[in-house]
């Protein structure tokens, strides 16, 4: 029977690779969790915004906060309310409602929005963020983004 001693080299070995196996395990991790991500749904608040009779279509904007974000709620040409968060998609500046040019317009970068939120002009790459709206009665609610 032969004994077989480990070697001081060959014990470094081991131990480097032992630690490099738990080195990569702690790199997947991160990735794996970034590529599977957990989808958690949130209950969002639900506000009365404004009345539907008081609002004019396409007129003046009711301007509001939602979870802290400001927020402004139209009614299209249709008579279709619409909400949106009033940040840029460029780089969050706050935009204003033009209801003489019947757009959103950004100061920072000239970056214009239509009254449904879509881009029409400027660096913007995406429409705004749309809020859904509930309508009971005559009252207007927004309940979290659509």
């Amino acid at each position: 029977m032969t004994e077989e001693h480990i070697t001081r080299r060959r014990f470094l070995t081991y131990l480097l690779g032992f630690a490099g196996a738990l080195g990569l395990g702690g790199l997947v991790g991160p990735f794996a969790r970034y590529a599977y991500p957990v989808q958690r749904e949130i209950a969002q608040p639900k506000q009365r915004v404004a009345s539907a009779s008081s609002l004019q279509p396409l007129g003046e904007a009711v301007e509001f906060d939602y979870l802290d974000r400001p927020s402004a709620l139209i009614v299209l040409a249709d008579g279709t309310p619409k909400a949106f968060y009033l940040a840029c998609t460029h780089f969050g500046c706050i935009v204003t409602w033009r209801p003489d040019e019947e757009i959103f317009y950004c100061p920072c970068h000239a970056g214009e929005f239509a009254a449904d939120g879509t881009v029409v002009a400027g660096p913007p790459p995406s429409p705004l963020v749309e809020l859904h709206v509930v309508q009971e009665g005559d009252d207007l609610f927004v309940d979290g983004a659509v």
